[in-house]
């Protein structure tokens, strides 16, 4: 009897479809749940148009690198990063891991993207004030003023892992940023080649930028669909509770000395037998609802 559903009995209530965890939240909730992080965090950008203000470029190097500005040498650099480590008594981070909580590391590692009038390019503002500049040798300097040789074309392209690839292109030429991958101590000594004269997109190439320039970004594209999301530009601190808020209170009552978190013997000790007893959340639960007395 194909096409006959249960039959039902009447003053039998309908059972209302649970929604599925992994649907897909609409713009509101995300944009609602971006605003609730801390704005100065880094993240990684969905499309072109949201690649904008101080941006972290990440080069596929080993140890990781960035692309940056060696004011002492007055050459763009690749410069190693201070990558983020595992609490004691964690595995060791994975790579995707890394990358989604490496950040900036010195003020150098930034450049301020901004958006050229009359024009799909951007310009790469370093800490110093310069305009980072694709010379038709292909290699890489800073000019002191903006002109067509700092222009460039921004792209976001699909990748094989959880993050998304980056392409930087000078619009004169036409031509992308490539680095070499050389080995350890090359990268370390702020040796690797890195040009802008590829005729394709390199892999592994990634851009972060500040979670407050995104959510601004996505808030324009709504155009006047629902202009109450535009309270979530309005400087707030972090949402009570949340992980920024627990680590907001980490920093005012645990830590001293230029910020150094302290945390006790014991304290080790109940955490790592709460990892072994698989109740870390639990743990960390019970951690937090004592910082708020």
């Amino acid at each position: 009897m194909s096409g006959v559903g249960r039959l039902k009995f009447k003053g039998e209530k309908s059972k209302k479809k649970k929604r599925s965890h992994r649907e897909k939240r609409d713009d509101g909730d995300e944009l609602d749940a971006l605003a609730r992080e801390d704005p100065r965090g880094w993240m990684f950008p969905a499309k072109s148009d949201e690649v904008t203000g101080p941006t972290l470029v990440l080069l596929p190097t080993e140890p990781l690198s960035c692309l940056a500005w060696d004011p002492t040498r007055e050459r763009v650099c690749a410069a190693p990063l201070d990558l983020p480590e595992a609490p004691e008594g964690f595995n060791e981070l994975s790579p995707s891991e890394v990358l989604s909580f490496v950040e900036p590391s010195d003020v150098n590692h930034v450049w301020v993207v901004s958006r050229l009038a009359g024009s799909n390019g951007v310009s790469l503002r370093s800490a110093t004030g310069g305009f980072l500049s694709a010379l038709p040798s292909g290699k890489l300097d800073v000019s002191a003023s903006r002109g067509p040789l700092e222009s460039f074309i921004t792209e976001v392209i699909p990748s094989d892992s959880a993050f998304p690839g980056f392409a930087l292109k000078s619009e004169p030429s036409g031509k992308f940023l490539l680095a070499d991958k050389p080995d350890k101590e090359t990268v370390l000594a702020k040796k690797t080649e890195i040009r802008c004269d590829g005729d394709e997109p390199q892999g592994g190439i990634r851009v972060k930028c500040q979670r407050e320039f995104v959510l601004k970004v996505r808030l324009q594209q709504l155009d006047g669909k629902d202009s109450s999301k535009r309270r979530l530009l309005e400087p707030d601190g972090p949402e009570e509770g949340s992980v920024e808020d627990e680590l907001r209170r980490n920093s005012q009552y645990q830590a001293w000395g230029g910020g150094v978190h302290k945390v006790s013997d014991k304290d080790r000790r109940e955490l790592k037998r709460a990892k072994k007893d698989g109740r870390v959340a639990e743990a960390m639960l019970d951690r937090r609802s004592k910082m708020k007395r």
